[in-house]
């Protein structure tokens, strides 16, 4: 509990400096150009489906020196499903080793590696759309008896 707190006081504190921030319009690309998602709204440890859109109105990351955290939130329409099984057979490819799943109307898959905890939330949607919310951020060292 106290390490889910500290995450989210974390993200708090990552959102308030966001918010602070003054943000620069991007140069429109053409129709034909899709350009992928900027390389701040990706953790490189962290699979995302291509099939998924970024919601950046809803997604923020935080990054200072070796200290990451961030709310990626995207949408699509992959069947929840799958992607729970996409996040099994893929996140230990990044290290990343499965603690605990949760599902019942909506999936819940906790994942950790030293020094860091994910949160994948899947949820089915109105209009056979499904949203997929992806929490990092750091944990406390076990310490050794």
């Amino acid at each position: 509990m106290k390490r889910l707190l500290m995450v989210v006081m974390l993200l708090m504190v990552g959102v308030s400096i966001a918010g602070c921030m003054q943000r620069t319009a991007a140069p429109e690309s053409g129709p034909s150009e899709a350009a992928p998602p900027p390389a701040a709204y990706r953790f490189e440890d962290l699979p995302i489906p291509a099939t998924m859109a970024l919601i950046r109105a809803d997604s923020y990351i935080f990054e200072s020196g070796g200290f990451r955290a961030g709310i990626l939130v995207y949408e699509g329409k992959e069947d929840p499903a799958e992607l729970v099984k996409y996040y099994r057979e893929n996140m230990p490819q990044h290290n990343w080793k499965l603690k605990s799943v949760y599902e019942h109307e909506e999936a819940n898959l906790i994942f950790q590696k030293p020094g860091w905890n994910c949160n994948i939330t899947i949820v089915k949607r109105a209009m056979q759309s499904t949203r997929l919310t992806v929490l990092l951020g750091p944990i406390e060292a076990e310490k050794k008896a």
